[in-house]
């Protein structure tokens, strides 16, 4: 399929005046003024008739009057002109190229509405001379690749979907795309971003970005721009390829991810699609928590930073969250979790933009063995309301807590910086499955592919599954056959439910999750204001830079820096 390049349209919005705050003049001043020179011309002059007295006090209102237009005029040009200097030096400013990279000029930067900890200085001018912190890049991800590393298979193409339509994060995004292209050594053949937004910054870094980008296409989906997800799916129909759907704000991708999945999706014929294990969903977040990836973060206790603006994303460089600090009420009981206690510890406000999450002092080292850390954190006093409230309440906090997101997240950092990938691992090996599913066409294409590629089901993929059992589960990193989606057209506009419940429950084709492909989903809506007032960008931005994306192409933050650092 030939990939249709987006033209932006030109934009409809028109730009307000700005209001004008002028004064009005002081008519005794400017009277006064006159007075001083009409008066000597009298004396010059001598006693004039009514008539010419009266033309001269005619002329002094109009010259007042005129002078009074024309200074008024004066102050609406300085004005109009300073303004066009300030946005065409900023314009200027942010379409300068790097000094630390080769690339042509990007798009002007995006407004501001989220701070970097980095040290960039407090102005724009500074971000154009921002130093990378320079890192001895000799670390390596544990990584379960068979033995001989992975091998794309043959006769299968393989295409991201990036359902695009925010540039903030598909910046470093771009880091592990390119890590997982064919040119590589990946598996993508193609990204495709399947274009969601009408904003025309967000195009236009787009734009610039697939033109660098040689297996990059932009698809236009047509009329579900900006609105429904249903029919953005109506061109990924093609036979012999697997897409993976990939969201916007994905913020970590294991390099073991993707050929993961993709040899998952080959080896199990039966389930209609393979989802990676999201950090940061409501359901595994809480079998991460059983399966001990989760560790005891909490919200820097203190109000402004404490810390210089740093670029760092291991937690073992930051001070511990000191006992002291924590609330006398966390005593690890479901009856002290009360409504005001979940409005502070799993709905709270952010102490301040830009904060970091620290590590509960003495939880590394067990010295706290009076109860567990984790029940004074987040996610702990989240889940001692299972027994009492249930697991729709428990949840359903967990899908719109920005703390209980941060918290993920943070224990994802860790266990990166652990080595300890495994901690993510909870599934097994699901025997039963039919050999084919039902006796459709889209099943026997599937098997014919794990027949010549797989016969003796000896390769890698689907060690440590998990069937969702037609619950709902999230859409932000799944791998489906074009022939499973095309024989399901059309989705619906709530393509989630769809292809994770609605359609597997009429196939009687299960949706599972393969464990060993761990990604980071950032934030689903109602966490996202919260999310981006930690350090949490700036941290997997400073991660993708020093362990995934190139010399030549590390990122730098969009922003100036937070207020205090």
């Amino acid at each position: 399929m030939g990939a249709i390049r987006y033209t932006p349209a030109p934009s409809s919005d028109t730009s307000s005046k700005d209001s004008d705050d002028r004064t009005e003049w002081d008519e005794e001043q400017n009277v006064g003024l006159y007075s001083n020179t009409v008066k000597p011309m009298k004396a010059i002059m001598g006693e004039q008739s009514w008539a010419t007295q009266a033309l001269q006090r005619f002329s002094y209102y109009g010259r007042r009057h005129d002078l009074r237009r024309v200074l008024v005029l004066l102050i609406v040009i300085a004005s109009v002109l300073m303004v066009l200097f300030q946005v065409s030096h900023r314009e200027i400013y942010n379409s300068a190229p790097s000094k630390e990279t080769e690339h042509e000029a990007e798009p002007a930067a995006p407004p501001l509405g989220q701070c970097t900890t980095w040290p960039v200085g407090t102005n724009a001018n500074e971000t154009s001379t921002y130093k990378f912190r320079q890192v001895a890049r000799n670390s390596t991800l544990q990584s379960f690749a068979p033995r001989g590393g992975w091998k794309k298979p043959a006769g299968i193409s393989i295409k991201a979907l990036i359902f695009y339509g925010r540039r903030r994060t598909v910046d470093f995004l771009d880091c592990y795309l390119m890590q997982n292209l064919v040119d590589n050594g990946g598996y993508l053949d193609e990204v495709w971003f399947m274009i969601h937004t009408d904003n025309q910054d967000d195009l236009a870094y787009l734009d610039h970005l697939v033109s660098q980008r040689e297996r990059y296409r932009i698809v236009n989906p047509g009329e579900c721009q900006g609105s429904s997800y249903g029919c953005i799916w109506d061109p990924v129909t093609e036979d012999d390829t697997i897409y993976i759907k990939i969201d916007d704000d994905i913020v970590f991708i294991h390099p073991d991810t993707i050929p993961q999945l993709v040899h998952t999706r080959i080896k199990e014929p039966y389930p209609y699609a393979v989802s990676a294990n999201l950090v940061n969903s409501p359901l595994t977040g809480y079998k991460h928590y059983e399966s001990g990836a989760i560790h005891p973060f909490r919200p820097d206790p203190y109000s402004s930073p404490r810390h210089r603006a740093s670029e760092t994303w291991r937690s073992s460089e930051k001070q511990e969250f000191p006992q002291s600090q924590l609330p006398d009420y966390l005593d690890g009981n479901v009856s002290s979790v009360t409504k005001d206690v979940l409005a502070t510890e799993v709905d709270g406000t952010p102490p301040y933009e830009g904060h970091p999450w620290l590590l509960l002092e003495g939880s590394k080292s067990g010295k706290d063995s009076s109860q567990s850390p984790l029940l004074q954190t987040p996610m702990g006093i989240n889940r001692l309301r299972l027994e009492r409230d249930g697991d729709a309440e428990m949840y359903g906090a967990a899908w719109r807590s920005w703390m209980i997101a941060s918290q993920q997240h943070y224990s994802l950092l860790q266990n990166l910086e652990d080595d300890a990938m495994w901690r993510y691992h909870f599934g097994s090996a699901i025997e039963g499955y039919p050999r084919s599913g039902p006796e459709t066409l889209a099943d026997e294409v599937a098997l014919k592919h794990l027949e010549r590629l797989d016969p003796h089901r000896l390769g890698p993929g689907s060690e440590q599954l998990l069937d969702t059992d037609y619950v709902r589960y999230n859409l932000n990193f799944v791998a489906l056959w074009g022939h499973d989606i095309r024989a399901a057209l059309p989705i619906a506009e709530d393509d989630e439910q769809d292809i994770t419940v609605t359609i597997p429950k009429r196939l009687q084709r299960p949706f599972i999750i393969d464990t060993r492909a761990v990604i980071a989903h950032l934030g689903f809506n109602p966490q996202q204001d919260g999310v981006r007032q930690t350090d949490l960008l700036d941290r997997y931005r400073a991660f993708a830079n020093e362990m995934i994306c190139t010399p030549g192409d590390r990122k730098r933050p969009f922003d100036e820096r937070c207020p205090g650092f």
